[in-house]
């Protein structure tokens, strides 16, 4: 396990959480790698998991054109985890690609315990809302909003 807490301490996002919460966190990670092409979440299907990324890179695919490459420390599919709406996008593996892997019902009580962390989960998505409104009208509103998150 101090593996997937030391891991999990170099991701951005969990920067701020004591390492005995990590611990705890870490206990609920599913270490999962994935092929290149590997599809790892769809465009519209009900999602129920949270990824971070921790080697490999991946890309965000919006209506089958690419429009955002994680890498590691990046994560997706917290919308989802948040509001369990459809996913806004697909994610695809582009290189050989390791993530922990959380379930909803593991990851909505250790956000709930740890503020900290809900509230970086919200200063990411405000900023995916105003880089929309910079885009401005050439797009639908829902497609901008969709084509800056990366929650698939």
């Amino acid at each position: 396990m101090s593996d997937q807490t030391d891991l999990l301490s170099n991701v951005p996002l969990f920067s701020t959480v004591p390492k005995k919460d990590l611990r705890v966190l870490a206990r609920t990670a599913h270490d999962m790698t994935y092929e290149p092409g590997t599809r790892l979440a769809s465009q519209d299907d009900l999602g129920v998991t949270f990824f971070t990324v921790i080697d490999g890179e991946a890309d965000v695919v919006l209506n089958g054109r690419a429009i955002k490459h994680l890498g590691p420390g990046d994560y997706f599919g917290e919308m989802s985890i948040i509001d369990r709406a459809p996913r806004s996008a697909d994610v695809v593996a582009a290189t050989k690609l390791r993530c922990l892997v959380f379930t909803q019902w593991e990851f909505r009580p250790f956000l709930k315990e740890h503020p900290d962390v809900a509230w970086a989960l919200l200063e990411v998505l405000v900023a995916r809302l105003r880089e929309a409104q910079k885009l401005g009208p050439q797009e639908p509103a829902d497609e901008v909003t969709d084509a800056i998150g990366s929650d698939a």
